[in-house]
């Protein structure tokens, strides 16, 4: 073979290897321009590190449609609605105030028992008493207490003077000076005086109060108790 064809044959066969490098040149020629680790480059603008920066952060609050400033400040108090309803709604009533003493001579005093007896309503609602009331009870001789219940209270009686029968739930009871008697709610009871020639005094309580305000059904008496 002469030596230009030798040549030739060399050039092509160079050709064929060179091809498959320069193929891959562009791929290295771009890892060489990255950027090393630490310094500005292609690499480190990408838009994933801004948001990365900010992933943490909390939007700022949304402004309200008055002055621009973040809804967030307004307290809620501020703009919750008064206690009370709305405009033009009657105020609830005050309770009555607490009277911490009353006297038998200005509590009022009611007639009872078809003209034989009396009640001097001490403590109720009216006086601020809301859990239990106080009535001086006084029957005469023959003065009688028809058979009722008070189905939400219950009564206490303490006999100051006199006797009674009473009746409570079915049960007969004498009653006298000094005892105190109990009557649950419900129960049905009774009493009629049989001292003769005697009041039948006792101080009677109710718990809760409500079955009293009966005895203001009857008229009032203008003259004080006692005298």
């Amino acid at each position: 073979m002469s030596p230009r064809l030798l040549k030739s044959v060399l050039a092509a066969g160079g050709l064929g290897l060179a091809g498959p490098a320069l193929a891959r040149e562009p791929a290295a020629l771009q890892e060489s321009t990255a950027a090393p680790p630490g310094q500005h480059g292609p690499r480190a603008a990408k838009p994933a590190s801004t948001s990365s920066a900010h992933a943490g952060a909390q939007p700022p609050p949304a402004p309200s449609s008055q002055g621009g400033e973040p809804a967030a400040r307004t307290p809620p108090a501020a703009t919750a609605p008064a206690r009370g309803g709305a405009a033009g709604a009657e105020p609830p009533q005050a309770p009555a105030a607490v009277r911490y003493r009353v006297s038998t001579d200005e509590a009022p005093r009611h007639v009872i028992a078809g003209g034989k007896g009396r009640a001097t309503l001490l403590l109720n609602p009216s006086t601020g008493a809301t859990a239990a009331s106080v009535t001086l009870l006084e029957l005469q001789p023959g003065g009688e207490v028809p058979e009722h219940t008070h189905d939400a209270s219950a009564e206490i009686l303490y006999i100051q003077d006199g006797a009674a029968d009473m009746v409570v739930s079915g049960q007969s009871l004498r009653v006298g000076q000094g005892d105190a008697v109990y009557i649950p709610a419900g129960a049905r009871h009774s009493a009629r005086v049989v001292t003769p020639g005697a009041t039948f005094k006792a101080v009677q309580v109710y718990a809760g109060p409500g079955p009293e305000q009966r005895f203001t059904q009857g008229p009032r008496e203008s003259t004080l108790h006692g005298r």
